[in-house]
């Protein structure tokens, strides 16, 4: 199956049995390739919660395939050997650097689901969609050559089945539409809307819906793509509101509980933890620049443990939880929220935007200074930084990021 091809989600671990020895390269590819699809598309990869993670285990010749795509893609996974134990190491509050707490505020979400009333909505003001209602069967033809001699041996056709019931149809539709959109208890007042659209405007003529032709038309996966996504698209922007956020509350960085760490750690004089827990070799790197910046009193780096995320909008429109990588307070007082990162994906505006303004509400709530900074890590492989300052200087200077920063003393 892994050699022929398998669609679908649920992979999630992959063992390399063979050895994979031979110069070729496409069965290790092709073996890896079946695991990379999301199980859940709408989230982010969590390697913490083993959401949307891949797990490969092999010999050398499956591993040099990674190894090839780490230099390609410029990134690094994680890994350990299985010929030694997994190295854990607990992270905990170390009771003699309490002073290097840090507070971070706890503000209500700006960015809200918001409830509409769904028996105000015109379905006759909705554009059309037109689809031709065709006078078909959907069927499959399956034909088998023999490929040494070129000859046809099997050939079969046989009618695709259909539900019985188009009110089933719509009903799952409308489900489909309802988890995209993050709407919770509205199929009751969401379902007659669906069902009005199919029966009015969905085909390029007004339809009942018990007739076959919908039935089958409406089974198509192509005609599902296009009235899910019309209404994802029309109500997405009614789904979500924004309103000014509140304090709720403040997390202290000394209330966190021990947690074990599978990678790699850093021991820093100036983080409230016995260890900084890193994801990667730039985060230990960038930890201990931040532990010997003259212009930086205390730092950590944001696990989910700690409890601190901001919702936010991905380039789709979806609501998404955003961890930032590190927060810093400088000898002056001022805190930063700062991104480390490696490689830009399509997301990054919109979680640069979305942090920015959580700082503003921050100060505005808290009367401290909050800012944002994101280091990109070719930025930082490029220069010896020494402080704080030369870092938020070097990228103001290029415009990348209007941030303010005051140093005293």
């Amino acid at each position: 199956m892994l050699n022929e091809g398998w669609d679908v989600r649920n992979v999630n671990v992959i063992v390399g049995l063979r050895s994979y020895t031979s110069k070729r390269k496409v069965l290790p590819e092709q073996v890896i390739g079946r695991g990379l699809r999301k199980m859940f598309p709408e989230e982010d990869a969590n390697v913490d919660k083993s959401v949307n993670v891949l797990e490969v285990i092999g010999p050398p010749g499956l591993i040099d395939i990674l190894e090839e795509l780490e230099t390609q893609e410029g990134i690094k996974f994680a890994e350990f050997d299985t010929d030694k134990s997994l190295n854990l190491t607990t992270i905990f509050v170390d009771e003699t650097k309490l002073n290097k707490d840090i507070d971070i505020p706890i503000l209500s979400s700006r960015i809200v689901i918001r409830e509409f009333d769904l028996s105000k909505i015109d379905i006759d003001s909705f554009p059309a969609l037109n689809i031709p209602l065709e006078n078909k069967v959907l069927e499959m033809e399956y034909v088998a050559v023999d490929i040494l001699e070129g000859v046809e041996r099997i050939k079969r056709k046989w009618d695709l089945p259909v539900p019985r019931d188009a009110k089933s149809v719509i009903a799952y539709y409308t489900d489909l539409i309802l988890k995209e959109l993050k709407i919770g208890s509205a199929f009751v007042s969401f379902y007659p809307i669906v069902k009005k659209y199919v029966q009015e405007k969905l085909f390029s003529v007004r339809v009942n819906i018990e007739d076959p032709r919908v039935l089958y038309n409406l089974s198509n996966p192509a005609v599902q793509e296009k009235l899910v996504r019309f209404f994802v698209d029309r109500f997405k922007e009614m789904t979500f509101t924004e309103r000014e956020p509140e304090k709720m509350d403040v997390i202290k960085l000394s209330d966190t509980s021990p947690f074990v760490w599978s990678r790699q750690v850093y021991p820093a004089d100036k983080c409230i933890f016995n260890y900084v827990p890193c994801d990667n070799n730039f985060e230990v790197d960038f930890s201990r620049f931040l532990d010997r910046a003259t212009d930086v009193r205390v730092f950590s780096k944001i696990v989910p443990k700690i409890g601190f995320f901001v919702e936010y909008r991905d380039s789709k429109g979806n609501l998404r939880l955003y961890y930032p990588d590190f927060i810093v307070e400088t000898i002056t007082g001022e805190k930063i929220i700062i991104e480390t990162k490696g490689r830009v994906d399509i997301n990054v505006v919109h979680k640069d935007k979305r942090i920015k303004i959580w700082c503003e509400d921050a100060s505005n709530l808290t009367g401290e200074n909050w800012s944002f900074i994101r280091v990109n890590q070719e930025l930082f492989e490029q220069h010896r930084f020494k402080s704080m300052r030369e870092i938020v200087s070097s990228l103001a200077s290029g415009n990348e990021y209007p941030v303010s920063y005051e140093s005293k003393g």
